[in-house]
């Protein structure tokens, strides 16, 4: 993963958001082509939860910004996932 800033929970939002785009974050490996897989919406809000952590946010800081981070990711798969139909 890309080294993250500490530029406050906004900055850190639309970071995670840039580097997904990317596709930075990446787990496993797709079986029916072989290619990275992108991060499930569970995963990406985990581990956007343990940067957050990482830089001293509390847990009533973050979990907003979890929240609508998992819920973007879910959207934005939803949307890939249609243009292979």
């Amino acid at each position: 993963m890309i080294a993250i800033e500490d530029a406050g929970l906004e900055s850190l939002y639309d970071q995670f958001i840039e580097n997904y785009e990317l596709g930075n974050f990446i787990e496993g490996v797709c079986s029916w082509n072989g290619d990275d897989a992108l991060m499930g919406p569970r995963s990406f809000a985990h581990k956007f939860k343990k940067k957050a952590e990482e830089m001293g946010y509390s847990f009533d800081e973050y979990k907003p910004f979890a929240d609508e981070l998992e819920e973007w990711c879910q959207e934005h798969l939803n949307h890939l996932e249609s243009k292979f139909r």
